[in-house]
């Protein structure tokens, strides 16, 4: 897909279906290497960057010049906006994964000891709580999307007609009282 059309419910559920595929697989297995978390981080973060790409440049092209007059086109602009705070929340997460993964082969030719053992299970902890971020953030913004996906067409709401909304009592006009035009007087004593 090379142009996302906003208004088009279609191209906004291809888009959250795109971000839930992602977001499966983002786990570590019990047997892990820093090439195979490397793979899963890397190439989930590359096929966000080509999501994050569409994303920015139809943001850009809707988002420049004047409002369009399409309401579902507005309102498809600003569930991508939001989609793509989602995206980038989650390139970030695998962006820290990755810098873990650098960190363990960074130190993989070490001497073992107790702190490199150390210091290598909480890069892998990191690693897996990260992806475990990141898969959340990808399926929280398919969620939202398909949400707003469902409201991209609904009919604004019409405010009730003025005779049907009840006044609040405070809002009310004062009730005329009777103001005597004579002075009055003091009985006498």
């Amino acid at each position: 897909m090379l142009r996302i059309d906003p208004s088009s419910p279609a191209h906004l559920n291809t888009i959250a279906q795109e971000l839930r595929e992602l977001a499966n697989g983002l786990t570590l297995f019990t047997h892990n290497t820093p090439e195979t978390a490397a793979f899963t981080a890397g190439a989930r973060m590359k096929a966000l960057g080509g999501i994050s790409e569409m994303l920015s440049n139809t943001l850009l092209y809707n988002l420049t010049g004047e409002p369009s007059a399409d309401r579902a086109e507005r309102r498809g602009a600003g569930a991508l906006a939001t989609a793509a705070a989602g995206t980038s929340q989650a390139m970030g997460h695998l962006a820290e994964a990755l810098q873990q993964v650098a960190f363990l082969q960074e130190h993989a030719t070490r001497r073992p000891g107790p702190d490199l053992a150390d210091a290598q299970q909480a890069a892998w902890n990191v690693i897996g709580d990260r992806l475990d971020d990141a898969r959340t953030a990808l399926q929280n913004t398919a969620t939202q999307l398909e949400t707003d996906t469902r409201h991209l067409t609904q009919p604004p709401r019409r405010p009730a007609p003025r005779s049907a909304v009840p006044t609040a009592q405070a809002q009310q006009p004062p009730t005329p009282v009777a103001v005597p035009t004579t002075p009055l007087r003091r009985p006498a004593p």
